[in-house]
């Protein structure tokens, strides 16, 4: 073992939990969808027969309509280092490409609660990504994969936007300065996970995107709430089942 190799390896941890017994032998799915929000879990599994397996953290199900190709993972709290983690041992298990859906804050003054976006990569406002990757300040997307999914959507005519997000571990240091020079350059909107999955998954040539409701606006350098989050929530459904046609 040279001084630079990891200690410890998802494969040997899925090793671990299978030897235990925490985990069982199953066959992966292609497509694994992070869905942080308890609402959106909560649709799905409404949506689709699910199968749960057991052995990650929060709960992951195979979603029966796709033959078990498709994958939820849910539950697992917030942040960009939880959804690498994932990401990595979604990788040792054998998944081919990620998606998140999840919420987000807008920059952009044209958006507003419940407007969806399209990331096509995540400015590393994190610090999980630096383990993983060479020093830039942008991972990408799969062009190809959010392609796939805005032609989802445009086919039911759905609105959505498609640009650069801003991935950040803190929500409260999301600073005016920042806020303002990344609206002036058009970044879109703001959230705490994507990086984290797209630089996991850039680092194994690996495909993954992500897609954001907008659920609170820091356009103009002023933080905004809307007090009915129904449009929001509704928008996360409406995004997952665009993924599922798209990429299943």
């Amino acid at each position: 073992m040279k001084d630079n190799d990891p200690i410890l390896t998802p494969q040997e941890l899925l090793a671990y939990r299978r030897a235990t017994g925490s985990l069982q032998d199953f066959p992966p799915p292609e497509t694994v969808i992070f869905a942080p929000q308890k609402s959106l879990a909560s649709y799905v599994l409404r949506r689709y027969s699910a199968k749960q397996i057991k052995g990650f953290l929060g709960e992951f199900y195979l979603l029966k309509k796709f033959n078990g190709k498709v994958a939820l993972s849910t539950g697992f709290g917030i942040g960009a280092p939880v959804i690498a983690g994932l990401t990595d041992e979604f990788v040792a298990l054998g998944v081919k490409q990620f998606v998140l859906v999840g919420m987000a804050g807008g920059l952009q003054e044209n958006l507003s609660a419940g407007s969806m976006v399209l990331s096509t990569g995540a400015i590393r406002g994190e610090g999980v990504t630096r383990h993983y990757l060479p020093p830039d300040e942008i991972v990408e997307s799969s062009n190809q994969m959010v392609d796939r999914v805005g032609d989802a959507l445009s086919k039911k005519n759905i609105e959505f936007s498609k640009g650069i997000t801003w991935t950040t571990d803190a929500p409260f240091r999301e600073l005016r300065r920042d806020v303002l020079e990344y609206q002036r350059r058009g970044v879109l909107a703001v959230d705490m996970e994507a990086a984290g999955m797209l630089g996991v998954a850039t680092s194994y040539g690996l495909s993954a995107c992500a897609a954001f409701s907008i659920v609170d606006m820091l356009a103009g350098g002023v933080w905004h709430m809307s007090t009915d989050l129904r449009r929001s929530q509704s928008s996360l459904g409406i995004l997952f089942d665009a993924v599922c046609e798209a990429l299943s």
